[in-house]
């Protein structure tokens, strides 16, 4: 199984417990696994789906030289919105 980190706007080849999202590809099912963490905001949640989508699509190039993830399925989390972001912003005066 990879693992890739969500991290400064792009997926990268890591073990750091500290990313927007993760991505794990399974070559065993052909899947790909995106989990959020629960601070990332929309914006970049939509970001990173893209680039998970694009990655199940057309794979990835890990350091050996080896790209997985070509035509894989991608699974993610339930798409709720998190409480925080609902809420409505500074009124005006």
């Amino acid at each position: 199984m990879v693992r890739l980190v969500f991290k400064n706007n792009s997926f990268t080849e890591g073990r750091e417990e500290s990313g927007e999202a993760v991505l794990f590809l399974d070559e065993a099912t052909e899947t790909g696994k995106l989990e959020y963490s629960p601070e990332i905001g929309l914006v970049l949640r939509r970001t990173a789906r893209r680039q998970a989508e694009s990655i199940c699509k057309s794979g990835f190039l890990l350091s050996t030289g080896k790209r997985v993830g070509v035509g894989f399925t991608l699974q993610e989390e339930e798409d709720k919105i998190d409480e925080r972001l609902l809420q409505e912003g500074h009124k005006y005066r």
